[in-house]
């Protein structure tokens, strides 16, 4: 069987590193991936293409009928018996293409709302062009999709919420999953600056995830400010990189915490951080789901993460009570103090991080995620 699946670019984000764990599950079940993406030179695009993944090309489009006749073009020079879009929210010209070809088209949500730029979010015109194009994608994709997936319970409710269908077979949950062994298999020597930066380190934050609007970096790091990390001895590592990169970067050095905070950059190995750390700070605006929370509390490291509803479903129970609102400094420095008292005191010990690390593993595999995907490919692939 040929699945097409068609992503933006093939980068360390959450998408692609677990569609690059699910290939090896996938071919088990004599399915062949096929990528379809925007952009050539991605972090992962070599490691897609050892594992033997064809992959394809075409041009960014602002126009859903464009979309159709490029995915259209594509699909008549090869036989493909699925196609799959990651664009949960701008799918409507695949899903024309699709059904004029009768092919069975899967649509996946992996966020809460469309992440708009700041610039159009601002603008009364342009958020109103931007919503009449989601809308015109959204009743596309709902007449012509054949399964609409999410990938948290959240994220679904953009296509079944107030939809008097939502509890057909045309939608469908299926959790993200992690490849733990992944984690477990990296190598827990650092014995580089990140080891040595921490040295003496009275406790030690975490944040892995790219430089981004939505990840909420500058928050974070007014809550990181107003804990005094000089006086405590606290530092902060920060992996990823992105546009607001080098913005970040400077607030750091204007609020005088450079010598408390570590710009790690892009690091596929993130293990070796997750291992040196005593928390994880996760202040996101929104989220699909938050796999990174999944792998710190497969880590055992404790969760500190802004209220939203996926964070719920990824994390321990025990762990919601560290939730904060990711607008309000002074609520995410309340709980901050509140866990790291609480891992002084280890009532946040063995017990509780092993519990959260059962949780994570009983329902986040990378397993039981490619077993999903191939059921419902091969499901509507053989209609």
């Amino acid at each position: 069987m040929r699945v097409l699946t068609i992503v933006s670019k093939l980068d360390i984000g959450g998408i692609e590193k677990t569609l690059l764990s699910c290939l090896p599950f996938l071919k088990k079940e004599a399915i062949q991936l096929t990528i379809c993406c925007y952009a050539k030179g991605g972090h992962l695009e070599q490691q897609y293409k050892d594992a033997g993944t064809e992959i394809i090309y075409f041009k960014r489009s602002k126009i859903p009928f464009n979309d159709a006749v490029q995915l259209y073009k594509i699909l008549k020079s090869g036989k493909y018996d699925v196609v799959h879009s990651r664009f949960g929210f701008t799918s409507g010209g695949f899903a024309l293409a699709c059904k004029r070809l009768s092919i069975p088209f899967i649509v996946s949500v992996h966020s809460e709302r469309y992440f708009a730029k700041p610039k159009r979010e601002n603008s009364r015109l342009l958020s109103a062009v931007t919503q009449a194009y989601l809308d015109l994608h959204k009743r596309l994709t709902l007449r012509y999709a054949t399964r609409i997936i999410g990938h948290s319970k959240t994220n679904l409710q953009y296509y079944t919420q107030g939809n008097p269908n939502a509890a057909s077979d045309k939608f469908q949950l299926i959790y993200n999953g992690i490849d733990f062994t992944k984690l477990a298999g990296n190598s827990p020597a650092l014995g580089d600056e990140a080891a040595q930066f921490v040295a003496d380190s009275n406790c030690t934050f975490l944040h892995i995830g790219s430089f981004r609007e939505p990840k909420n970096h500058l928050y974070l790091i007014d809550c990181f400010k107003a804990l005094n990390p000089l006086k405590e001895k606290y530092k902060l590592i920060l992996v990823g990189n992105g546009s607001l990169f080098e913005q970040v970067k400077k607030k750091v050095m204007l609020e005088g915490l450079d010598s408390c905070v570590f710009f790690a950059g892009i690091d596929q190995n993130i293990t070796k951080y997750l291992l040196i750390a005593d928390l994880f700070f996760f202040p996101s605006i929104y989220e699909g789901l938050g796999n990174v929370l999944i792998e710190a509390q497969y880590m055992k490291v404790p969760v500190c993460a802004s209220g939203l509803q996926p964070h719920h479903e990824a994390t321990h129970e025990y762990y919601h009570q560290y939730f904060f609102d990711p607008y309000d400094i002074q609520d995410g420095c309340n709980k901050l103090q509140n866990i790291i008292r609480n891992i002084r005191e280890r009532k946040i010990g063995e017990e509780v991080t092993t519990r959260a690390q059962e949780f994570v593993m009983n329902n986040f595999t990378i397993e039981r995620m490619a077993g999903n995907l191939a059921t419902v490919y091969k499901t509507i692939g053989s209609r």
